[in-house]
């Protein structure tokens, strides 16, 4: 990595839990940080769904469990599968100039945890799907988007997630067929089982890049440069309005979902299919 990105390189660890500012963050170094210096990062969101950019979300998020707990629902720039956040989970990237050999090599970037967390004396491999696992199970997921001149890749890790509510929350109950890419689950496990704690993570990946790395320059997160990106990710037609075309069945009845609108129906024609359901399941 070293030899990759040379001497320099910048570190931010944003102190919102706000997922839209965090993933407004993520766009922002994307699409209009001008400095080239490799920037990594670190976030922790409060609950929250947060599904990959071309994904179907009724087929991903559990919308009524998420609505009864409080859980925000977030649609990333990047692809992959969907994601749960909480307060035990560390969310890491790096965002560095765009080199079209690093396109879809996840080991570039995940070798950093990794080989931190090994450090540790903690056991980790990465698997076929990209994924970190330490002895054998799930402990991170990750994601990439090559923009026009910065490729952005980062990873989940679970350090004391609520597991009940990870599961529950991407377990949709809506019988779903359209052509995105659906998740893959997998068993998971939090790294607070192997003695692990989230400042005792984040100090390692840390003291890992300090010992990569000549300079470590620490930055903040300039929270009025986000606000265009906010606007937009927080947005129904970002988040609902990118799900790809999809037939649903729900109580019996199927209906054609395009867009986030229900489309081919006498009456409810047009209408926001996730306004259907949670009026649906309140006059229950």
């Amino acid at each position: 990595m070293h030899k990759i990105l040379g001497d320099h390189i910048r570190w931010v660890r944003s102190l919102s839990h706000d997922p839209i500012d965090n993933l407004s963050f993520e766009r922002w170094a994307l699409e209009e940080d001008v400095d080239e210096t490799p920037l990594f990062y670190c976030y922790i969101n409060k609950p929250s769904i947060v599904i990959g950019r071309n994904q179907q979300l009724f087929a991903e998020v559990n919308l009524p469990f998420c609505d009864e707990h409080g859980i925000q629902i977030c649609r990333r720039v990047s692809g992959g599968g969907t994601v749960y956040h909480d307060l035990g989970n560390l969310n890491i990237g790096l965002v560095m100039p765009k080199s079209l050999k690093l396109v879809n090599d996840y080991h570039f970037f995940l070798d950093w945890p990794r080989q931190a967390l090994q450090r540790h004396g903690l056991s980790t491999e990465l698997n076929t799907r990209n994924a970190i696992l330490c002895h054998d199970k799930k402990i991170s997921g990750s994601a990439q988007f090559a923009g026009r001149n910065k490729l952005l890749t980062h990873c989940t890790l679970l350090v004391d997630s609520d597991l009940n509510h990870l599961e529950e929350s991407i377990s949709s109950p809506l019988i779903t067929h359209s052509k995105a890419l659906p998740s893959v689950r997998s068993e998971v496990v939090n790294l607070k089982s192997f003695g692990l704690s989230m400042e005792s993570v984040i100090d390692v990946l840390l003291a890992e890049l300090q010992d990569m790395f000549k300079i470590v320059n620490h930055e903040v997160v300039v929270e009025n440069k986000l606000q265009a990106h906010s606007q937009l990710l927080q947005s129904w037609d970002w988040i609902y309005g990118r799900s790809p075309k999809a037939f649903i069945v729900y109580d019996g009845q199927k209906y054609t979902v395009s867009k986030g609108r229900l489309i081919e129906h006498d009456t409810l024609q047009g209408k926001a299919f996730d306004q259907f359901l949670r009026e649906d399941l309140s006059a229950k």
